[in-house]
């Protein structure tokens, strides 16, 4: 297989596309970004009924 084909041997650390997924690593990031696309304006306990168990430590935190 060629490197063009396969990202294996890529280097993605000076790239948008690895700086982007380090912004949204995390437990509710991904929930919150769905939640966000999916119902647009979202209100801090709207969020935190769409998401499920989480702290509003954590949500305030993250949404921050």
């Amino acid at each position: 297989m060629n490197d063009l084909t396969c990202i294996q041997n890529a280097k993605l650390e000076n790239t948008g596309f690895y700086y982007t997924m380090r912004l949204i690593q995390g437990k509710y990031k991904m929930f919150i970004l769905y939640t966000l696309m999916h119902y647009k304006i979202v209100r801090f306990n709207e969020m935190k009924r769409y998401i499920g168990n989480v702290w509003d430590r954590t949500l305030s935190a993250i949404l921050k």
